[in-house]
């Protein structure tokens, strides 16, 4: 995908220092930009919809996984963070559902969800990996969590 055609980029400033974490959030910014690519093309709407699934289903199974991370590092803004999490979600369901009603992705969806997903990282997300750095006891626990849920 060309520089022109990438709606966000992975910069070390995203990076949490959480490599299984940091890996999937760069999964959620490649569907993002295929997503983008699309709009512009101007695809139509089963190409559209095959993305959003993508982008729904792979934020669901990274979510589920943080969400159990925070739980079993006893992260104490774990509700709060699954809240965010769900509404998150909605927003695609929502985008989904008007795809399937005919409509199409707007901008203005693209960017909420571009910049929530970069806010979130650099804000929420970094909130739960400096908690857990700073009462970390093992090197290898966050590989073999994490492998887990992305196993398919």
């Amino acid at each position: 995908m060309g520089a022109r055609e990438s709606l966000v980029r992975w910069d070390d400033s995203f990076s949490l220092g959480l490599e299984q974490i940091d890996e999937q959030h760069k999964v959620l910014f490649d569907i993002m930009n295929q997503l983008w690519s699309a709009i512009v093309r101007r695809a139509g709407g089963d190409e559209m919809l095959r993305i959003v699934d993508e982008l729904e289903h792979y934020t669901v199974s990274h979510f589920r996984a943080e969400e159990a991370f925070m739980q079993n590092t006893g992260f104490a803004g774990f509700d709060e963070h699954r809240q965010l999490h769900a509404n998150f979600v909605q927003r695609i369901r929502n985008a989904r559902n008007d795809i399937l009603q005919g409509k199409q992705v707007s901008l203005d969806l693209l960017h909420f969800l571009r910049d929530w997903l970069v806010l979130h990282i650099q804000a929420e997300d970094r909130a739960y990996a400096t908690a857990y750095e700073n009462t970390r006891q093992g090197g290898g626990v966050l590989g073999r969590f994490f492998g887990r849920f992305l196993r398919k």
